[in-house]
């Protein structure tokens, strides 16, 4: 059901991202909600395993349209100074959900007068609450359209050559130089923009990146990593849970300090160390024969994954056009939901192949190689002050002013 529930996500991403730049965050941020309840109670009323299969896909649209409302609003909210912690509070929400979902969903299902299905209506019933707030309490953060001047042609500085813009009327070029640019259309700018953005290395860098941390995480954490425990060190599964539930707290605690960090010395400094931190947790997990060794080396790994926290997500939303954000953000959550629906196919193919050590050197092989391209190839975005900037412009238009008055 997980696999279905991934490929509504994977299938939607795209469509709900698009849907977010043109009619805007809270229309999806109030169907979503409202399409994963329809999805639980049909998942709590189905009558098969093909009836089920397709309530987990309606619940992963759900998921789809919710999320791509609110990972753009989040974008649209935050500024470059503050996005990985804006962005971490949510993925700080969500690992504690993670976290305390299996644990409710059971006592839920033992509780008396309830069954196995009960924990579905009762993830309908959140999500009501969540449509119901965001229907009152959330307001719409879609930028603008820009004003319209038929009498000049776009300006392609504009659609973000690897900077992100702010401020739709201007653009940084270089260090401290600011043009004014028009917009001609919105449509033909989006359009524009989205063509500059598929063939940015910065862009597809970084998603290669967040494809190989879903891959390693789905494929490696979450599969091989308990087989291997159970396999090799004798865990029970009250010790396997325990490793778990440290680990999860390991990533819920890091969230908030390693986002600060990231605001203030870059995402690239920070991402570069955690991934080499990760593939080195991975490898030594994969080659240890000691249970305490063994122990620490899955510790690390949650604390790299939790160090590098927001990184990722928030230089992505850095280098992606207001006017396409959405699209943007959601072909980025497309490859990490690409790698967690194969990481768990592949890696599990592999370690029945040629044994779970060699598989988990694949999956360190990998990250490193994930890491080192965006390390290599992708630019950190570094800013001027907005008094900088608007000093710039000021000083450029009064030059210009200067001229037509001579």
């Amino acid at each position: 059901t997980m696999s279905a529930f991934a490929a509504g996500r994977l299938l939607f991403n795209l469509p709900c991202g698009m849907f977010a730049d043109t009619y805007g965050r809270r229309p999806l941020m109030i169907a979503g909600p409202a399409v994963t309840t329809i999805g639980m109670l049909w998942s709590y009323t189905s009558g098969g395993l093909g009836e089920l299969l397709a309530a987990r896909a309606v619940a992963g649209i759900g998921s789809s349209m919710f999320m791509s409302g609110a990972t753009a609003m989040l974008a649209d909210l935050s500024t470059h100074g503050n996005r990985a912690r804006i962005l971490g509070a949510n993925q700080a929400a969500v690992l504690a959900g993670a976290a305390a979902g299996p644990a409710l969903g059971g006592a839920i299902a033992g509780a008396e007068g309830m069954s196995i299905r009960s924990p579905f209506l009762a993830v309908a019933g959140l999500s009501s609450l969540a449509m119901t707030h965001s229907y009152f309490k959330v307001s719409e953060t879609r930028p603008m359209a820009t004003a319209v001047d038929d009498t000049v042609k776009p300006s392609k500085h504009w659609y973000c050559d690897g900077h992100p813009i702010e401020n739709p009327s201007e653009v940084l070029e270089g260090e401290g130089v600011v043009k004014p640019v028009v917009v001609a259309d919105a449509s033909t700018a989006q359009d524009a923009a989205m063509g500059r953005l598929v063939k940015s290395v910065d862009f597809w860098s970084v998603c290669g990146l967040n494809a190989a941390l879903f891959f390693s995480g789905a494929g490696g954490r979450g599969t091989l990593l308990p087989i291997l425990a159970y396999q090799s060190f004798g865990f029970t599964p009250d010790a396997l849970g325990a490793l778990f539930s440290a680990m999860a707290v390991t990533s819920l605690l890091g969230l908030g300090p390693a986002a600060a960090i990231t605001d203030a010395v870059g995402r690239k400094a920070v991402i570069a160390p955690c991934v080499i931190m990760s593939a080195a947790s991975v490898a030594l997990i994969g080659t240890t024969t000691d249970p305490f060794a063994f122990t620490a080396a899955s510790i690390l790994w949650a604390a790299a994954g939790s160090l590098m926290g927001t990184a990722p997500a928030a230089y992505a939303a850095d280098i992606s056009p207001k006017n396409i954000r959405g699209s943007a953000l959601g072909i980025y959550r497309t490859c990490g939901d690409v790698g967690l629906l194969f990481g768990p196919l592949a890696l599990g193919a592999l370690a029945d192949s040629a044994g779970i050590p060699a598989a988990l050197g694949a999956n360190a092989a990998l990250l490193t190689l994930a890491g080192g391209v965006f390390h290599f190839t992708a630019r950190e975005i570094k800013r001027d002050g907005g008094a900088k900037s608007a000093a710039a412009l000021g000083s450029s238009q009064s030059h210009k002013s200067h001229q037509r008055t001579a």
